[in-house]
């Protein structure tokens, strides 16, 4: 007799090896994903440094504004003209942008571009003559005048961009400016009152994650991706950053001091 039809042990066979397979390959599919994100990351921030680098060819070599406090321009602002894209400032691990609570301060316009996920290394490039009330936005900029891009000592291991987030309200709102580990406690430069205990016009913001108490850093996925002042970009640990401190996983805001200047990657020595 000629058979028309699959019979129903053969039928539960074949269900049973595609529910095999696709068990087996489902979280290929996802690492495989997830590794595209990250590469998508890191070109995002080799796109940032190399318009950075554009932009400081136009600018006698001075690195960007960090934030121009009377028009809320950032630095982003100034790099984006040379990228004409404003999603490459937002990291595919990161989600989408997103607009922030300002704690009730008056409304920024455009307020999503300062919360960008990638972060400035502001108190470096753009760093205060002294720690007087007076030298913080001295013509309008927020911290110091910006460095000459020629003006570091090594620039492929200066630290000019990172990926940036928050803990609340959400992950997907990151910080236009970074602090490196031990920066708070830095002597050679003064970290900004958005970072301290004022609840000031820039936002009221903390220095401090619960993910790394490491400025504003955020290692989405085995890593976050860091931008230097030379133009290369990649995915380093929280470790690494902070190379040449004494950071530890269960150091807290503040703590984190710089002991070895030649390992640190975020002034300009």
């Amino acid at each position: 007799m000629k058979r028309l039809g699959f019979t129903l042990i053969e039928l539960l066979v074949v269900i049973a090896i595609i529910a095999i397979l696709a068990a087996i390959l489902f979280p290929v599919f996802a690492q495989a994903k997830l590794a595209a994100k990250k590469t998508q990351s890191i070109s995002n921030l080799k796109q940032i440094a190399l318009c950075s680098h554009m932009y400081e060819a136009d600018s006698d070599d001075l690195v960007p504004l960090a934030l121009e406090v009377n028009t809320f321009h950032t630095w982003a602002d100034g790099v984006q003209p040379y990228i004409k894209n404003w999603d490459v400032f937002f990291s595919p691990l990161g989600g989408n942008r997103m607009i922030a609570a300002l704690n009730g301060q008056p409304q920024i316009p455009d307020n999503w571009k300062y919360f960008v996920q990638y972060g400035y290394n502001a108190s470096y490039m753009n760093r205060s003559p002294d720690c007087s009330a007076g030298s913080f936005q001295a013509n309008g900029n927020a911290f110091g005048a910006p460095i000459s891009s020629t003006s570091t000592q090594d620039p492929s291991n200066t630290i000019e961009f990172a990926e940036t987030g928050q803990d609340a309200p959400n992950d997907n709102v990151g910080t236009m400016i970074v602090y490196g580990p031990g920066m708070q406690t830095a002597n050679d430069i003064c970290t900004y009152g958005d970072w301290g205990s004022t609840n000031s016009l820039y936002y009221g913001l903390k220095g401090n994650t619960g993910v790394t108490y490491a400025g504003f850093f955020r290692p989405r996925e085995n890593g976050g991706v860091v931008g230097f002042l030379d133009g290369h970009a990649k995915l380093m640990q929280i470790g690494a950053l902070a190379g040449g401190t004494n950071w530890t996983s269960s150091s807290k805001f503040g703590s984190t001091l710089i002991i070895d200047r030649s390992k640190y990657l975020w002034d300009l020595q």
